[in-house]
């Protein structure tokens, strides 16, 4: 679990301008919109409240994501694909890829993220089975092609008597992102107390924008996961 986190910081630290720039295309307009709406519009228009305020922001976040996440999500997926066989990575390649896969990896996110959601309605301890069957169906619609059953099916084969590995790299993959995004937020918000400032808009999208492109190491740990699965039914077969 270590070695895969570590690897996957490597990958992110080695590769930060490309991998900061697939992300950003994405959620630079995005976070500016969240910060603007969290500073200037939902304060008013929900009279204050910081429940709702989070509330909307969520589900804002959660359509930018579900829109638009196929896009950078497939074009990282590619780009560590080419730098894994020691081939060069390029922006606009790795976007154009990720832009024909588009599609396809949105319909089956849609409905694997329902299949795992109903888990969850159910029982708690199913949703975490399913979503730990299907952790590799990123990578494998991208990179294979396919899609639906067929996929959630792979994904399931390639995760077996691996998942409980995968639980406990991604909670530690998580656990190190939110520590580094808290110690940098606190390094970069401490300045404004000496003005007399709760919150500033430039510093804000900044901090927001770090803290994304920090959230792609737990996706490149469950990229390794794949990678490796891979190589070790190759082996096999």
């Amino acid at each position: 679990m270590i070695q895969k986190i570590r690897e996957a910081t490597k990958l992110l630290t080695e590769n930060s301008l490309l991998l900061s720039l697939i992300v950003m295309t994405v959620w630079l307009p995005g976070t500016i919109l969240l910060v603007y709406l969290r500073l200037y519009v939902f304060p008013e228009s929900l009279g204050g409240d910081e429940y709702r305020i989070f509330v909307q922001e969520f589900r804002i976040a959660t359509a930018i994501e579900l829109a638009f996440g196929p896009f950078y999500i497939g074009a990282i997926i590619h780009a560590l694909s080419q730098l894994k066989q020691g081939l060069q990575a390029t922006y606009s390649e790795s976007m154009s890829y990720a832009a024909r896969k588009s599609f396809k990896l949105l319909s089956t996110r849609v409905v694997t993220n329902l299949i795992v959601f109903v888990g969850l309605i159910a029982l708690i301890i199913p949703g975490i089975i399913l979503s730990l069957r299907f952790a590799l169906i990123d990578a494998i619609v991208v990179l294979e092609g396919k899609t639906g059953a067929s996929a959630r099916n792979l994904s399931t084969e390639l995760t077996q008597g691996k998942r409980w590995n995968i639980l406990g790299a991604m909670i530690l993959a998580f656990l190190g992102v939110i520590i580094a995004i808290l110690v940098i937020a606190n390094i970069a918000y401490l300045p404004l107390a000496f003005i007399g400032q709760d919150e500033n808009f430039f510093l804000a999208v900044i901090v927001e924008c770090i803290s994304t492109i920090l959230l792609v190491i737990p996706m490149n740990v469950l990229f390794l996961y794949y990678w490796d699965a891979k190589q070790q039914q190759a082996a096999t077969q």
